[in-house]
């Protein structure tokens, strides 16, 4: 019979994934898991969820993800969503080992040979236990460790492993029994893949629960939009409009994104048609050809001197930023990520309760916002896995297996809670004038400045890499993203001391262009017992108190003389932040040394 276990879809979404190693309960084996099965999520926009993990996903090269390049993430029916909701292991590695310090041998049943009994019998004594070291590559290759054959008997039956009463790999030897002829235990190379670095085509020999052997990529969407906005996705200028309704223009004044539908041309002669549509169409016995005659035929009838309203918002968001389309077209889904809480969040905004102290304390931290917004849709999604390695480039992306119940698709493992959120805004004039005070220029161009002030990060940042140390070359970008980064994590640790919960469990949301932040909870029980809503009505006038007064770290003079940002000041667990620790700096906020402007003439809290 099947043994079974209970774990909770956060513990999935982390740590119990396709191709991973854990330790089953109650039992000394170690499984690989080998299926996650679950319900699609038909309901939810993947359009959306795809575009965001496009975003996080071109920070490595096209050749780093061969099964998730751009063209496989633009379309949307390579993929299925599932809900997790049963995992199924098997036993991994098939490699025991025994466990008599003057035997050791090593019995490799990899090949599928029935289990060998629980004591060695070689020795007849020894206890036989499953091997805990695995070998890995950052390919995402994993294999069990076995030995090479005894150079001098040519054979690898009588093979053991002794570790001299280290726990380091490197002390370890294999040791023939028959002939004492002893040979380094080496991990030998990769043979899935051609790294492109041939130094760096050799494994490493790990514990198999070590965090390099696996690490999830995850990815988080607060308030996913469901498929009642395919036609407002159908539009071309959908970016700009909803660049347009966070950024408050007169011309969408009054309109939410459902107002905006695609169901007529652009002006430009292209008929947008929506998913749905296209799926009524087919359901009635129309075939592809005739779908796209019938967007032919309509977009001729749709070309006419009179632009479209969507366009028109377009060229006044230009007009009024000077910020070209193609800018608003490359940052339309962050966004549409700052904008859909004031769509359907029902914000409760800080400012518009008064001159309260806790206003007064929010206007001195330079925020021109804080707002909570309650039973907000947190989705979490978690898309593919990388292992040795976590960053970027220095090891692959893969995806999880296809999953043959759902035609071969590539499984995203998804789960979405109603929770609270803090939504945080820096004011946009205030940082200007600060980045201006620190002897570097801010050129916004744009016929209305407001307009332009409070799209600057946009400017700032464009064609910036997130995830990588800005340089000095870039001074606006590594302020303005040091800024709002730094802040952020401070938020979260300063608000774990308030409202009880483990930092860990608290998330971090940026939104850079947007110079914006949502702060959550990560945690299915944090996000469910209010603790940022009580946050918010008790305990607001303290929490940026504390905020203000980071300015000190126990690691000072050293911390604040180099970096300014460490593990105890303000540095986040992996889960709380998805840009890698990097740039980060109390300089930004008091003032001080940067490791790549120098020194930072004037904080921001100063």
């Amino acid at each position: 019979m099947p043994r079974r276990m209970t774990r909770g879809k956060h513990q999935i979404l982390f740590n119990i994934l396709p191709e991973r190693t854990f330790d089953f309960d109650k039992v000394a084996v170690i499984a690989r898991v080998s299926k996650i099965r679950g319900v699609a999520r038909t309901d939810l926009n993947a359009s959306v969820l795809l575009r965001r993990i496009e975003g996080e996903a071109k920070a490595w090269i096209s050749d780093l993800r061969p099964a998730l390049r751009d063209e496989v993430l633009r379309d949307p029916s390579r993929f299925v969503l599932i809900d997790p909701g049963r995992v199924e292991a098997e036993m991994f590695p098939r490699v025991f080992w025994c466990q008599n310090g003057a035997c050791g041998r090593i019995f490799d049943h990899s090949g599928g040979e029935d289990l060998p009994s629980a004591t060695c019998r070689a020795c007849k004594t020894g206890a036989l236990v499953q091997m805990r070291f695995i070998r890995i590559h950052r390919c995402g290759a994993v294999a069990p460790l076995v030995p090479f054959s005894c150079p001098k008997c040519k054979s690898s039956s009588a093979m053991a492993l002794d570790t001299r009463k280290s726990e380091r790999v490197s002390n370890f030897t294999w040791i023939c029994r028959k002939c004492t002829q002893r040979q380094p235990v080496l991990a030998g190379m990769c043979n899935q893949c051609r790294w492109p670095n041939p130094a760096e085509q050799k494994m490493d020999i790990v514990v198999h629960r070590a965090g390099r052997s696996y690490y999830a990529q995850v990815t988080t969407l607060l308030n996913i939009p469901n498929r009642n906005l395919d036609g407002f996705f159908a539009l071309k200028e959908w970016p700009a409009i909803a660049a347009a309704k966070y950024f408050q223009l007169p011309e969408v004044a009054g309109k939410t994104l459902t107002d905006f539908r695609g169901n007529a041309g652009s002006g430009d002669g292209v008929f947008n048609l929506s998913s749905a549509a296209e799926q009524q169409l087919a359901a009635k016995g129309y075939d592809p050809k005739q779908i796209e005659k019938f967007k032919e035929m309509f977009g001729q009838l749709a070309t006419a001197p009179e632009k479209t309203e969507p366009a028109k918002i377009a060229e006044a968001l230009e007009r009024r930023t000077g910020i070209p389309p193609a800018t608003w077209d490359a940052i339309g889904q962050e966004m549409m990520d700052a904008v859909m809480p004031l769509e359907t969040g029902r914000p409760k905004e800080l400012f518009d309760l008064g001159q309260s102290p806790a206003e007064q304390s929010a206007k001195k931290i330079g925020l021109s916002g804080v707002k909570l917004v309650s039973d907000y849709p947190i989705l979490t999604a978690t898309y593919g896995y990388s292992r040795a390695e976590y960053s970027a480039n220095a090891c692959r992306l893969n995806p999880f297996p296809p999953d043959a119940d759902h035609g071969g698709k590539y499984p995203i493992f998804v789960d979405q809670i109603q929770a609270d959120a803090l939504m945080i805004s820096l004011d946009p004039k205030r940082v200007c004038d600060w980045i201006q005070s620190n002897g570097f220029g801010v050129d916004l161009a744009g016929s209305d400045r407001d307009a332009a002030t409070r799209a600057c990060f946009v400017p700032f940042l464009n064609g910036i890499q997130l995830r990588e140390t800005i340089k000095a070359a870039t001074p606006q970008a590594r302020l303005a993203f040091g800024l709002l980064h730094t802040i952020s994590h401070l938020m979260i640790r300063k608000a774990a001391l308030l409202c009880g919960l483990d930092r860990e469990s608290m998330s971090e949301y940026l939104l850079p262009r947007a110079g914006a932040v949502a702060i959550y909870c990560n945690h299915r029980f944090g996000a469910t017992i209010g603790a940022l809503t009580s946050l918010f009505e008790q305990s607001l006038e303290e929490w940026l108190n504390l905020v203000r007064d980071s300015r000190t770290c126990v690691y000072d003079p050293v911390c604040k003389d180099r970096t300014g940002n460490c593990h105890a000041c303000v540095h986040l667990a992996e889960t709380s932040c998805r840009y890698f620790n990097m740039n980060l700096s109390r300089s930004f906020l008091f003032g001080g040394p940067d490791s790549e402007l120098g020194n930072v003439q004037r904080g921001y809290f100063v």
